[in-house]
């Protein structure tokens, strides 16, 4: 019969410095873990069983329908956001009929009364479509307020390199921890402290661990290399070419949409109410 072994957790606690007897509790990632050190009460089939069982309880649900709108659009009437609701049915020709609205979340779950109805997404779609249009289309930008534009542009583009540079200086300090633990388990055997054998488990471990860090660290340099090569210099009238493709665009993204409109709201008699987050003189 196949048993699982537990296993023991050392070096939970560290020595501040050898001339004190102060110690400090050691991070999750510096403890040092040896499998199989005592044989566990239960056959490992069970085990395996019963971590199926608990894994399937945490399955995360996946989402089929989405829309750019989502999260924007309220109820006129009661203030509640609108859930997004599609529903799918095949004809006897073959063919699928498919609807997608908006309908009051209060009016959705029963959880209060509410006179507002769904409302079909491509309506809400078509109203924002153009009224963003007209109100983009009214915005002129200057030189001096595109060149701010290119110079947050720029910012952001630092900022970036300067995020990998933060992410390669942890991964050098981690480097260099498991380093030290390497060295400082060698001289615990060579010293007598540990068996061989709880060297070479503990020594096997920590080398997977450096050569995981190791191949990390080398894309991250890459990532920074490739980043450094990008030239930021392009001519104002490159910047104005995309600035005015950004006002001409047809159809704009979520992620575009969400920073352009505050709220978007709809009535029982679907009239549509949008509020952007940018004023115009």
């Amino acid at each position: 019969m196949k048993y699982i072994f537990g296993s023991v957790v050392g070096r939970k606690f560290q020595k501040v410095s050898h001339k004190i007897a102060k110690v400090r509790c050691t991070k999750k990632e510096e403890h040092i873990v040896l499998e199989n050190m005592h044989e566990a009460i239960i056959d490992i089939k069970i085990w395996n069983k019963a971590q199926k069982k608990l894994n399937a309880y945490s399955k995360t649900r996946d989402r089929k329908y989405d829309h750019e709108l989502k999260g924007l659009v309220y109820c006129m009437e009661c203030g509640n956001k609108a859930t997004l609701r599609c529903r799918e049915e095949k004809r006897k020709n073959g063919t699928v009929w498919k609807a997608t609205y908006f309908i009051c979340s209060k009016r959705n779950n029963y959880s209060g009364l509410c006179d507002n109805k769904q409302i079909s997404a491509k309506v809400i779609e078509e109203t924002v479509n153009t009224n963003l249009r007209e109100e983009i289309q009214k915005i002129k930008f200057s030189e001096k307020e595109i060149k701010y534009i290119y110079e947050q542009a720029e910012k952001e583009s630092k900022s970036e390199s300067n995020l990998l540079q933060t992410k390669l200086q942890e991964l050098k300090s981690r480097l260099e921890k498991i380093e030290n633990t390497i060295e400082e388990i060698y001289q615990d055997k060579i010293n007598k402290i540990i068996q061989i054998e709880d060297f070479k488990a503990i020594y096997e471990k920590k080398q997977k661990e450096r050569n995981k860090i190791l191949k990390e660290i080398k894309n991250i340099e890459k990532q920074i290399e490739e980043t450094n090569q990008k030239s930021p210099k392009i001519s104002f009238k490159e910047i104005k070419q995309i600035a005015n493709a950004f006002l001409n665009m047809e159809k704009p993204n979520k992620m575009i949409l969400e920073k352009l409109i505050e709220k978007i709201e709809f009535d029982k008699e679907k009239n549509i109410k949008i509020k952007f987050t940018f004023k115009n003189k």
